[in-house]
């Protein structure tokens, strides 16, 4: 028997998730008629990581932290040949970072819209179509993508995303949190 928080933590299957990306652009869609750019682009970066999400769970990959999202997109974008879905990943990603920074408005955020609406129906594509044969690969490539799957397949600890504790010199040695260059108003 799983209680209701385990239940919350447990993947949802990959149509569910194919699902939750056709809603999160619904979403994004409405939102930017309100010209409420922050949850469209929050919305956006939503429907990509679902339908990312959506591959990863079919192919039984991780998909839990977001180097998973990204190992992802990567490898996708070398099996099937698709060099733009790195630079299309790395912009959703710059959507996703707005939510903190407020720095897109409407007319930067609405031609993400199609370019999202154009990736994840490529990603529910990919889903649904068997992977490329291994042997079609070069080595160096065969090379890229053991190292990603590494990424994609390994088995997770709990606490895999936060990494190691620092403590000591590296603790010690990490750049400040203001950069330097930046001064405050009593500073000058």
């Amino acid at each position: 028997m799983t209680t209701p928080a385990q239940e919350k933590l447990r993947p949802s299957p990959p149509y569910r998730y194919a699902e939750l990306s056709g809603e999160h652009l619904d979403k994004a869609a409405a939102a930017l008629s309100h010209d409420d750019a922050l949850q469209a682009a929050e919305e956006i970066w939503d429907a990509v990581a679902s339908a990312l999400k959506a591959v990863c769970q079919e192919r039984g990959w991780n998909h839990r932290y977001h180097n998973h999202l990204r190992a992802a997109a990567y490898y996708l974008a070398e099996e099937w040949r698709r060099p733009d879905f790195n630079a299309n990943f790395r912009a959703f990603e710059d959507l996703h970072t707005n939510n903190y920074e407020h720095q897109d408005f409407v007319p930067d955020v609405l031609p993400m819209l199609a370019l999202a609406r154009d990736f994840c129906q490529s990603l529910d594509q990919i889903r649904q179509t068997p992977p490329p044969d291994w042997n079609s690969f070069s080595p160096q490539q065969q090379r890229v993508f053991t190292h990603r799957l590494w990424e994609l397949t390994r088995a997770l600890p709990d606490r895999a995303a936060f990494g190691a504790e620092l403590s000591g010199p590296a603790l010690e040695n990490l750049p400040p949190v203001k950069p330097p260059h930046i001064r405050e108003v009593n500073d000058q």
